[in-house]
């Protein structure tokens, strides 16, 4: 799976990463923050733009968030998951997320609690490709080359 949605995606989580200094000395971003600003500043659903607001130099505020928004039933579960995965504050529960959410947000939701988990080093969220459909040119390429050799 790719990490972002679309450069726009990356940009906004680099450009927070970056500010905050969320970059450790051995290059290991902070593993509170990333998982909640992936999912946060993600642009499916545009969800950034109801979000980035709440993300400041002390932190980022899930609870006015929450009262404040307007937000779908799927985009509030991940939210609700963003600040579970930063601080525990809110609750949401896996059946929650497998029910609701399409396939494009479980993606994002899954690959946010990889960050969690695993942790993720600065070079890896710059090299990562970020276009799907560069993958699928890829993969067919790769697929073609491979049939010439045949």
């Amino acid at each position: 799976m790719k990490y972002f949605v679309d450069e726009t995606h990356k940009n906004n989580v680099m450009k927070v990463i970056r500010d905050k200094r969320l970059v450790y000395p051995d290059g290991q971003v902070d593993c509170y923050y990333l998982p909640a600003l992936f999912i946060l500043l993600s642009t499916k659903n545009n969800l950034y733009k109801k979000t980035r607001n709440y993300i400041t130099a002390d932190g980022i505020d899930f609870e006015a968030m929450m009262e404040k928004q307007d937000f779908s039933s799927g985009e509030a579960k991940l939210v609700r998951l963003a600040a579970n995965l930063y601080n525990a504050s809110m609750e949401v529960t896996p059946q929650e997320l497998i029910n609701t959410l399409d396939d494009r947000n479980y993606d994002l939701a899954m690959q946010a609690i990889r960050f969690r988990r695993y942790g993720c080093h600065i070079e890896n969220l710059l090299e990562r490709e970020m276009d799907m459909e560069a993958d699928i040119e890829m993969d067919v390429e790769t697929d073609i080359a491979f049939e010439m050799e045949l």
